[in-house]
């Protein structure tokens, strides 16, 4: 998100679940009192800072505990202000001003999907507005959705709260307030909950990874927490870094990189703003990765600024998902797609880290990747069904993550997508997928555009590989007929060239966006470290029509081509119990009865409420919530019918009602 100083205005969210630096049972913090270097050094062509960070400690506490510690948000406190991040991307001075679309303009890479359609599987709801109400007492505009799977857990962390799951989609914990990870840090990582979190589970050292920043003021941080295993409750080793001082941290987006020796880290990008308030440059940031995973309080990071004028806008690190590590020897990539009139292409960056001595890194530009690589156009706006308002569709930026594996015998693969003009005015993902076995001569090995010419806007996409080099994306899907949903897509090696299969749905919208134009600035799409085959997508749509009402999913789909181990099945869909309020009564006047609905059932659960109603007080219910409540009767001076419901309610929140009619007689 483009925040500046307005992130700033969220702190009171977190206020909510805040508490007082403290260091208690092993938490105890340790403050760096030299962060590193505090000036830019020239290194090459360009500048470079090695920093500390400003704060360490190792809690041997899991989040039980830490959740326990957090003050309590009272049921009674006043919510916080509703408020929309306002979109400051467009900071940055285009190449070239971009001539106007034809209403008809069509992307050249724009195809019919193939026949065939991946295998879907599990789809659960992921965190939401509603719980951002609940948990942190207010709600914001856009969601920011990240998320990833380890080998027994999903985890979607979402402005401001994150839950997680087990594999067959069932809520394991959460919804939990962002900054939980480090409550009894101390310092402004425990007490803000800023958001824009990353969520990366790191397979090569099966630990989870989480970050968001902090920065309701100066010095803004970056907030690190690191599972001690691969069970995302903890407990952690966690950092706080000032990556610039005086420079607000804005946009991390963080990725994996190892080849497995002295090329190891943690590598990222952040959008900078001096002081909060004027952009200074997007930077490229390499965390020691090999020291935090061993606790190391002074673990380094080296800062490069990449460029001061936002072009490109939206510098992706590169992530390894799944598979071995890079090839001995291998430095971390960045990469970008940049949209330039009649010269678009694809930027990369070289970054190779020198942990002994971290001043002697470097980083390297390379040149403008064209060949092979049709122009592409901007979209602009989505719009909605009445009365939703246009979303932005973030067309100026590369989509997070920038994918990348290690194939045997053929080499390092990545991938990337970002949205385009599809056309007839409708947006589209291009996706585009690269040999990156020699940096300094990267090539592009497919590419395309998903959009189906049939007025359906698709966008905020995520591409990964799976083990045998298919490629999954997830996605937004909307239209002036289509609510803001979630679907999916992608291509086996076997398919033609430029083509993607016939997209699945994930869930349906079922409403609209008002009042706000913003949409989550980033998705996610992993593959699963166990069976190398399916994919989960950490997407946003809409199920209830609001200005702050958004919701995401997590969602599952493979390829039948891919022969890892089978994924779990989606869990069955609820069946719903079945009311049985007994046989119709015949009772005197003045007098007493039961009333019986242990005939009531679930057949794949249990019934954990019973109803009854009386549409009469001529029949009396004395205990409404008991299977078999006692009623009296009233004088009537005619035979009565009166007419009582029965509603009861499943451990899954399903209901079923039956009525039975008693008869008071006169």
């Amino acid at each position: 998100m483009q925040k500046s100083n307005y992130r700033s205005k969220f702190a009171a969210f977190g206020a909510g679940v805040a508490l007082l630096a403290s260091a208690v049972g092993q938490a105890v913090a340790q403050e760096s009192t030299a962060a590193g270097d505090t000036e830019w050094q020239q290194a090459g062509a360009f500048q470079m800072m090695v920093r500390k960070p400003v704060q360490f400690d190792r809690t041997g506490e899991r989040m039980d505990a830490l959740i326990a510690k957090m003050p309590k948000r009272a049921a009674n406190a006043t919510p916080a202000a509703s408020r929309e991040i306002p979109n400051k991307f467009t900071t940055g001075v285009p190449l070239a001003p971009q001539a106007p679309l034809a209403s008809d303009f069509v992307d050249p890479m724009l195809s019919e999907p193939t026949l065939f359609t991946p295998i879907g599987g599990v789809s659960v709801a992921g965190p939401s507005s509603d719980d951002n109400a609940a948990v942190v007492g207010g709600r914001i505009a856009p969601p920011d959705i990240s998320g990833d799977v380890g080998r027994e857990f999903v985890v979607a962390y979402a402005n401001l709260v994150w839950s997680y799951y087990d594999k067959q989609g069932n809520l394991v914990g959460g919804p939990f307030p962002g900054n939980s990870f480090w409550s009894g840090f101390g310092g402004r990582c425990e007490t803000d909950n800023s958001g824009d979190p990353i969520t990366i589970y790191d397979h090569l050292a099966d630990r989870w990874v989480v970050s968001q920043f902090a920065v309701s003021e100066a010095p803004f941080l970056q907030c690190f927490a690191i599972s001690d295993t691969n069970d995302p409750a903890g407990p952690y080793t966690r950092y706080a870094y000032e990556i610039v001082p005086g420079d607000f941290n804005d946009y991390p987006k963080i990725g994996l990189w190892s080849d497995g020796a002295g090329q190891s880290a943690y590598h990222a990008t952040f959008r900078q703003f001096a002081n909060g308030q004027t952009f200074a440059g997007i930077d490229a940031v390499a965390f020691d990765r090999d020291a935090m995973l061993a606790g190391d309080p002074n673990a380094q990071f080296v800062v490069v600024r990449i460029n001061t004028n936002a072009v490109p806008d939206g510098i992706q690190p590169a992530h390894i998902d799944g598979g071995p590590t890079a090839p001995a020897g291998s430095c971390g990539l960045y990469g970008a797609a940049l949209n330039n009139n009649n010269n678009d292409g694809y930027l990369f960056w070289e970054f190779c880290t020198d942990w002994n001595n971290p001043a002697n890194s470097t980083f390297d530009a390379k040149p403008l990747l064209t060949d092979g690589v049709p122009n592409w156009a901007s979209s602009g706006q989505v719009p909605q069904p009445a009365p939703g308002d246009a979303l932005d569709d973030l067309d100026n930026f590369t989509m997070y993550r920038f994918s990348t594996r290690f194939f045997p015998g053929q080499g390092m693969k990545g991938v990337m997508a970002h949205t385009v003009e599809a056309g007839n005015t409708t947006a589209g993902m291009r996706w585009a997928t690269f040999d990156l076995d020699n940096p300094d001569a990267i090539t592009l090995d497919d590419t395309g555009t998903l959009g189906q010419n049939d007025g359906i806007h698709r966008w905020m996409g995520a591409a990964t590989f799976d083990q045998v080099g298919n490629i999954g994306i997830g996605y937004t899907a909307a239209s002036e007929s289509l609510f803001p949903s979630v679907r999916f897509t992608g291509r086996e090696t076997t398919d033609p060239a430029g083509t993607l299969q016939t997209e699945g749905v994930c869930v349906d919208g079922t409403g609209v966006q008002t009042g706000v134009s913003r949409w989550g600035d980033y998705s996610t799409t992993a593959v699963d470290p166990v069976d190398q085959c399916t994919f989960w997508t950490f997407q946003e749509y809409v199920e209830l029509t609001g200005t702050f009402q958004w919701s995401t999913r997590v969602c599952s789909f493979r390829f039948a081509s891919c022969t890892g181990e089978e994924p779990p099945p989606p869990p069955p869909a609820n069946v719903a119990p079945v009311a049985d309020a007994g046989a119709d009564l015949t009772v005197p006047r003045r007098s007493s009865g039961t009333l019986d609905g242990t005939g009531s059932v679930d057949s794949d659960g249990t019934i954990v409420s019973y109803s009854w109603v009386s549409s009469s007080r001529t029949v009396n219910i004395s205990n409404p919530t008991s299977p078999t409540p006692s009623f009296t009767t009233r004088n009537v001076r005619r035979d009565t019918p009166v007419t009582v419901t029965l509603t009861v309610t499943d451990d899954d929140g399903a209901t079923s009602t039956d009525t039975v009619v008693v008869t008071v007689l006169r």
